[in-house]
């Protein structure tokens, strides 16, 4: 199974083991365990001095919490981010400022975003509580010692689970969500202290939405098939190979091979100086005369052979620097990851202790096969290396991540994006030719100033999914129209153009671009594309148009009035992240606040008769409240008759024909 994505946990004869890297299936094709890894952060936090701690747990006299996470060492040569600081200050202060800073930390006030106000989150049978002790976070959930014993399809509406009062002691996550860690063995009542070496952290199973301000349960926050149910998920296990620096996981199972136990070492929280280059203990030697006088010094910038620059590497090391996360992959030797991490060092052949995963060297009876569009397409935010890898201008050219993103000089903390890059500029600093520049207009057959001729728009459309939302996707290529199959990917031009058909595309790239004539079949010949992905599709191509659905340029393309009784009937739909991706675009339509507001309350996790009675309500209100002024567009199913009358029938047939393919799509 890929890591970095999900950790398995199966149970064998009432007891459990973990499997680390292994995805394994049991009769039925039901998935025994899975975890979403949150690419997210928060807004950075004031820069502070690299004599001050930015460490709770280096400076806490918090026993707890020095117990229940990963011991900070400096093993294999690591020496920690405060060390790069006392030297590199410019760049030891670029890097705070950035989200990946933030990836893991302490629970500290500083940390979490979320109000642990005492407040009750219901869900099925159990009512799970949030609140403070003083500066110490703490949960009341089901007790992780009876969870981990339970099926996970049970565990979400179990009559009567055992509970207890967990500590959080460690936050993921940054700017648009925060998924919580429980120590394993911590709790109101204190465990016997030889119990307390286990480090062991165990997820919460409610995560924040930060820019919504609200718990959502993390089943719920990515996009998976109910029938997989909530399996267990330990931080140690597989979120310690990207979410940390030099994670050695160190999985003990002396006594019972069963035991979830831990004793995890790590280079620094969060993703930090050593991840992109390498460990720093001999470039600290080489200059140790400096860090002696503990002052700022004016460095030449020539090479150092003793610490790894990553824009000095060739194309393919300096892909593999971010690749060592950003990438699908599993571990080429499982039980040597689970005791000592994967080790990978900037510069060397990331593939020596990792497989990665590409869509041709996937068993399609897998369940990481939903990772890719049926092009071969990585469609998983924070996969970006699968991308790139497949893309020419990287196999052909010489792009790599570094020329556009930046850990140093970037615009914004939340792309990374270097200076003018989210801009034309990322394009024609290699594609200089005229039709690019002086005559992009006739390129683009777009205007000027249109998001037409953004050239990422027509080239990287948001075709992967993450954290609720849309992402671009990195394998570069130009838009197509192929015979509709299962699971196609979306292209770029309907995307945009949200009311025209899959023929209108196709015959507008083989008239201005020359491709080959294709003869669509009547739905695609007759149905707006968004229509058949939003109702037809299966979850990642109904998620996504239903996002498309308030993507701004789409508002001037194709106008916005059209679209609620359609994306209503997703309110019901069996995914819950579809739902709550569908209801948060539904707020950002003028039309919601013209004619639902006020129509009853929608709770995506609410059970299904609540949702219909919301979708029916919504519905009946659409039909008398909104400005239908010219909808008798029979390619958006309203007939052509002026009366701007909801096409039913067409409607109904879409929804019949919905692609149910389970989909687990683990971030």
């Amino acid at each position: 199974m890929p890591l970095a994505c999900i950790p398995m946990i199966v149970r064998q004869h009432g007891r459990t083991r973990q499997l680390g890297m292994t995805l394994l299936l049991v009769a039925g094709g039901a998935l025994i365990g899975y975890l979403v890894l949150q690419e997210s952060s928060d807004e950075a936090k004031e820069y502070r001095p690299v004599n001050a701690p930015l460490n709770v747990r280096q400076a806490t006299t918090d026993q707890q919490l020095q117990t229940a996470t990963p011991k900070l060492t400096d093993h294999n040569g690591y020496v920690g981010q405060k060390v790069c600081g006392k030297c590199h200050q410019d760049e030891h202060r670029s890097w705070h400022s950035s989200y990946h800073r933030t990836m893991t930390q302490i629970a500290s006030p500083d940390a979490i975003q979320a109000d642990f106000d005492g407040r009750e989150l219901k869900l099925g049978y159990t009512t799970y509580k949030i609140y403070r002790k003083g500066d110490e976070y703490w949960v009341r959930t089901q007790d992780p010692e009876w969870e981990i014993d339970q099926p996970p399809t049970q565990v979400r509406n179990h009559p009567n689970p055992q509970m207890a009062d967990k500590r959080i002691v460690m936050v993921t996550g940054s700017h648009n969500m925060h998924m919580f860690w429980m120590s394993w063995k911590h709790s109101d009542e204190e465990a016997d202290q030889s119990d307390l070496d286990n480090n062991s952290l165990w997820l919460f199973p409610w995560v924040y939405m930060i820019k919504e301000k609200e718990w959502i349960p993390y089943e719920d926050s990515f996009i998976v098939d109910p029938q997989f149910g909530r399996p267990p998920a330990v931080w140690n296990q597989t979120c310690i190979a990207c979410h940390a620096v030099g994670g050695q996981p160190h999985h003990e199972s002396q006594e019972d091979y069963f035991d979830i136990e831990f004793h995890s070492n790590i280079a620094d929280y969060g993703i930090s100086c050593e991840a992109c280059h390498g460990p720093g203990k001999r470039h600290v030697e080489k200059h140790q005369d400096l860090l002696d006088t503990n002052a700022s010094v004016e460095l030449s910038g020539a090479p150092d052979e003793s610490i790894i620059n990553p824009e000095r590497l060739e194309k393919e090391e300096q892909a593999q620097v971010c690749g060592q996360c950003h990438s699908l992959f599993e571990p080429n030797h499982p039980e040597s990851f689970l005791q000592d991490g994967l080790d990978y060092q900037p510069g060397t052949d990331l593939t020596t202790n990792r497989r990665m995963i590409f869509h041709e060297n996937t068993d399609p009876t897998l369940l990481y096969f939903n990772m890719f569009w049926n092009d071969g397409t990585i469609r998983i935010g924070g996969r970006e290396f699968q991308g790139l890898s497949r893309s020419e201008c990287f196999t052909k050219g010489e792009m790599t991540c570094l020329s556009c993103h930046s850990a140093h000089s970037m615009e914004r903390p939340e792309s990374q994006l270097k200076k003018n890059m989210n801009s034309n500029q990322a394009c024609v600093q290699c594609h200089q030719e005229p039709e690019y520049t002086t005559e992009l207009a006739s390129h683009t057959h777009h205007q000027l100033d249109s998001e037409g001729s953004r050239c990422f728009n027509c080239h990287m459309p948001h075709t992967s999914y993450a954290l609720m939302r849309g992402i671009r996707n990195h394998r570069i290529v130009s838009p197509r129209v192929r015979t509709p199959q299962k699971n196609e990917q979306p292209n770029a031009c309907n995307l945009c153009h949200l009311d025209k058909t899959l023929q209108w595309t196709a015959d507008h790239l083989t008239q201005w671009y020359g491709q080959q004539q294709v003869k669509l079949d009547q739905q695609n010949q007759n149905i707006a594309a968004s229509l058949i992905w939003l109702l037809e599709g299966n979850a990642v191509q109904r998620t996504l148009a239903s996002w498309h659905m308030t993507w701004e340029p789409t508002w001037e393309t194709s106008g916005t009035n059209w679209r609620l009784p359609f994306m209503i009937q997703l309110l019901n739909d069996n995914y819950s992240a579809t739902r709550y991706v569908t209801w948060q675009s539904i707020k950002k339509l003028p039309e919601y606040q013209k004619v639902l507001l006020g129509k009853g309350a929608y709770e995506f996790t609410s059970q299904a008769p609540e949702r219909i009675a919301i979708q029916q309500a919504w519905m009946n209100a659409w039909s008398i409240g909104a400005e239908k002024h010219g909808l008798n567009i029979p390619q958006l199913l309203f007939t052509p008759d002026g009366k701007s009358q909801l096409n039913t029938e067409g409607l109904r047939e879409l929804l019949k024909n919905r692609d149910n393919t389970a989909i687990l799509m683990s971030e």
